[in-house]
């Protein structure tokens, strides 16, 4: 797709829903999404990153939140789907719009933009505080800096449980194809559907070194531990 193109189906999705999503998933990095064209109802872009349960659910979020602000709620509200699901805007660094916004630069021709990062309550570990500047060597983000460098094809991703992402010690893995693991904090089987998220394993090594040594399972091969401290045993 060429940039006038892409530039196209920004103005049509602006003119038609009220904004543009853009979607960037299946990389080395968390996924994320942005607004563009918010500008120039609310003052600023939303991006949520990292946390993702599925595309449609953070379409649903960042839709909800963009109405609750056409409504008259204001950047510090809390805006909640349920009791479980709360989140806060805080203001995103332009560090972090640089990196991942390109669209809207590009989109609006400028140097500068000013975005809020939409951001649970329940924070998990491959979502970042955007209020801060990013951190070149941080151990989740690192992929935006350097060229992938793990054994692994590049488009590797883990299949996980929620707990683990928010920093449970994954107690067992396998590896299932070339490109993917499944990776749990308790018996995979015990696993509720609801609970099951998908992270490329760039992002999953950044939560938690030890499990550096699953890269190197072969398909169809499994281990487990019973804690991080201890070794890992092949099943």
């Amino acid at each position: 797709m060429t940039k006038k193109e892409f530039l196209n189906i920004i103005r049509k999705n602006i003119v038609n829903y009220g904004y543009h999503i853009t979607l960037v998933n299946r990389g080395q990095n968390p996924d994320f999404s942005y607004s563009i064209g918010l500008t120039e109802k609310l003052g600023f872009e939303l991006i949520i990153a990292g946390g993702f349960k599925s595309i449609k659910e953070n379409e649903f979020l960042l839709g909800h939140i963009y109405q609750k602000l056409q409504s008259g709620s204001t950047v510090n509200s809390q805006f909640s789907l349920s009791d479980n699901d709360v989140f806060n805007l805080v203001s995103v660094d332009q560090s972090w719009c640089e990196k991942l916004m390109l669209g809207v630069y590009d989109y609006y021709g400028v140097d500068e933009i000013k975005a809020y990062q939409i951001i649970p309550l329940e924070r998990t570990l491959d979502t970042p505080i955007m209020s801060e500047a990013v951190i070149p060597n941080d151990p989740v983000w690192k992929w935006l800096f350097m060229d992938w460098n793990i054994n692994a094809p590049k488009n590797s991703y883990v299949i996980t449980d929620f707990d683990a992402i928010k920093g449970k010690t994954i107690t067992e893995a396998s590896r299932w194809e070339d490109h993917v693991w499944e990776m749990f904090s308790g018996p995979g089987p015990d696993v509720k559907k609801e609970d099951i998220r998908i992270v490329p394993l760039g992002t999953i090594l950044g939560i938690d070194a030890t499990l550096t040594p699953i890269v190197d399972l072969t398909v169809g091969q499994g281990m487990w531990r019973d804690n991080k401290d201890s070794n890992w045993q092949d099943w």
